[in-house]
């Protein structure tokens, strides 16, 4: 499988439908209807969710491995079912793989959350935390899902917030992977160790596309969550999390590479070809570092006081309106001062040279929490900056 020529051809699997990262249910039944029909994808019995939205269940092939792809367990992390709608359309074109696997595909696990923009569930249950005590009828039915097909590999969709980066670089991860781990030990069962293989695989495949913006996601042992039951009941799970990269609001490129990643995950399993790939490639791989980045980082910029001049670097980034740290933060646009002195060691979406700027200000309104609408003056032309322009 040529990932730099599936790359190319994006635009021919691309959903249509599906063109904003935001989508309601409605949109999303609408391009399920398209594929009812069809000759590659056989539908069961839908189920349904805490509000009575249909979930639906669809198999693909008859191989005696079996793989569950499923996406969108959080509500608020929908570029992961699209990315999963742009590889039901390859499906339809696929016959390579229809002896060699059997695909047990679950799209928009929470159609509730989905709805409301939640992580959580209907009942404000977070489904990935919810694989011990079963309470949401959304884990019940991955829970019976995974029970009736006792799948072999599972494929574990999701978003992630747009400031990660990846160590050393600090660039915006675009991807981050994991093999959940399935013991306090973080050992290397089986299941485990084939999924680490098939990952190796993936970040082979896809770095040329992404350099410097692959990261390995919190490796912890959450026993509540599913990918880590799954790997101690001798499934190998993996979790493909869809970053962001600057510019791109709609998430778009990011939607392509996990895209590309699910067909590379599955040729790699249908072929056996993760059977030769080094864990080292994993293992290596950098961590996933939470809001080591800002928005906007300006550098070494100018400000005068009373008590002698100095320069330092300011970061801004977007906080939230909500009380909920749930909420993804790219959803507002109140940008304020979150961080202010040395800040060479942060990564930066964007980054703005201001060794060449003055803080046009008192020095005492620079401040955590400020909002980002000061100004700066050029000491080189006559020339005035508001930074909310910069973002």
């Amino acid at each position: 499988m040529d990932i730099i020529t599936l790359s190319n051809n994006y635009n021919l699997y691309k959903e249509k439908l599906l063109r904003k990262r935001r989508f309601k249910y409605t949109d999303f039944c609408q391009v399920i209807n398209k594929h009812l029909d069809k000759e590659n994808i056989n539908f069961s019995e839908p189920e349904f969710s805490f509000e009575g939205r249909k979930i639906f269940v669809m198999t693909y092939g008859t191989g005696e491995t079996k793989i569950l792809i499923f996406s969108q367990m959080h509500g608020n992390e929908p570029v992961s079912t699209e990315a999963l709608m742009d590889f039901l359309n390859f499906l339809e074109t696929d016959k390579n793989w229809s002896k060699k696997v059997t695909l047990i595909i679950i799209p928009l696990l929470n159609p509730d959350g989905n709805e409301k923009f939640d992580r959580r569930n209907a009942q404000g249950i977070d489904i990935n935390r919810d694989a011990m005590t079963l309470i949401s009828p959304e884990a019940r039915i991955l829970m019976k899902i995974h029970e009736r097909f006792s799948p072999d590999f599972a494929l574990n969709l999701h978003d992630m917030e747009p400031h990660y980066t990846s160590k050393p670089e600090n660039l915006q991860t675009v991807l981050a992977v994991l093999a959940p781990e399935c013991d306090e030990k973080g050992s290397l069962n089986t299941a485990r160790k084939r999924a680490v293989k098939v990952i190796s695989g993936i970040i082979t495949a896809v770095k040329p596309l992404i350099p410097n913006r692959l990261a390995k996601y919190t490796d912890k042992f959450t026993p509540e969550a599913f990918g880590d039951t799954f790997m101690q009941k001798g499934t190998a799970s993996i979790l493909l999390e869809t970053g962001s990269i600057f510019n791109d609001k709609e998430r778009i490129f990011a939607r392509k590479i996990v895209f590309l990643s699910i067909v590379k995950a599955v040729d790699l399993i249908a072929l056996k070809g993760y059977l030769h790939s080094p864990i080292g490639t994993y293992l290596k791989l950098p961590d996933n570092e939470k809001n080591n980045a800002f928005d906007l980082k300006i550098e070494k910029l100018s400000v005068k006081s009373n008590r002698g001049d100095y320069q330092l670097d300011i970061g801004i980034r977007r906080v939230k309106k909500t009380l909920n740290d749930e909420d993804f933060a790219d959803e507002f646009s109140d940008y304020r001062i979150v961080n202010i002195g040395d800040l060479r060691r942060f990564g930066a979406i964007k980054s703005f040279d201001g060794s060449d700027y003055v803080f046009s200000g008192n020095y005492s309104e620079i401040f955590i929490g400020q909002k980002a609408a000061f100004e700066i003056s050029s000491t080189k032309k006559n020339e005035i900056i508001n930074i909310k322009s910069l973002l």
